[in-house]
């Protein structure tokens, strides 16, 4: 056995392998190791170390070009989502009765943003007729939907849907509570997609929107 084969039989993969990540430029300095090294992939077969390498970063490219594009389409979407908003804040602004409120939220969300269903409900009895819910009616809802909290994005039953859009409406809902203790009313929104409206999902939107709805809700009632 000479001193070569000694040294390997003191040497395992690991030893290295933890040479190797210890010393990152030791192919830096013996350049010409690189093309007499080999790997054995499924794929290609047997090829040299730099193939192999050039191959992962074509691979790391490729990702990473379709993760620029995922992010440019989303950027794109919700630049046109803004816009959308944008349009109903600057519309709901100018309302000048609670009817109104109501026809302009139903257009937007669904000839404009294509859900399904809008209910918006207030609690008080100076409210349009066709408006104005005694908020005992939903306690049941509330307690099992929203609980402390003033949101809820998810599904609900076919009770649930027949009470607020007088109809089982399948898919998923939106469902906020307007004003500052949840006291004015509530906006709900209903999709045919299931997971449309998740719990996960981003929401500052929607949150915005119902604050504006209920500071011009609480203006045109107190007329």
């Amino acid at each position: 056995m000479n001193q070569l084969d000694d040294l390997s039989a003191l040497l395992d993969d690991s030893i290295i392998a933890e040479y190797l990540v210890e010393n990152p430029n030791f192919f830096s300095k013996h350049p010409s190791l690189l093309n007499k090294l080999n790997v054995t992939t499924k794929e290609q077969g047997t090829v040299s170390l730099v193939q192999r390498q050039q191959r992962i970063m074509r691979e790391k490219i490729v990702t990473l070009e379709d993760e620029i594009t995922s992010l440019m389409s989303i950027a794109s979407q919700n630049q046109r989502l803004y816009q959308k908003f944008s349009t109903l804040f600057f519309e709901l602004l100018n309302c000048q009765s609670l009817t109104t409120v109501n026809d302009t939220l139903t257009h937007h969300f669904i000839n404009e943003l294509a859900l399904t269903h809008v209910a918006f409900k207030l609690y008080d009895p100076v409210a349009p007729k066709s408006l104005s819910i005694n908020r005992s009616t939903l306690d049941n809802l509330l307690v099992q939907r929203l609980g402390r909290t003033f949101h809820y994005f998810g599904r609900i039953n076919q009770q649930e849907q027949q009470l607020l859009f007088n109809h089982p409406e399948p898919g998923s809902v939106a469902l906020i509570a307007l004003g500052s203790n949840g006291d004015l009313g509530l906006l709900a929104i209903s999709s045919e997609d299931a997971n449309h409206f998740h719990p996960d999902m981003d929401n500052l939107m929607l949150m915005q929107l119902t604050k504006l709805i209920a500071n011009v809700s609480q203006r045109l009632l107190s007329q």
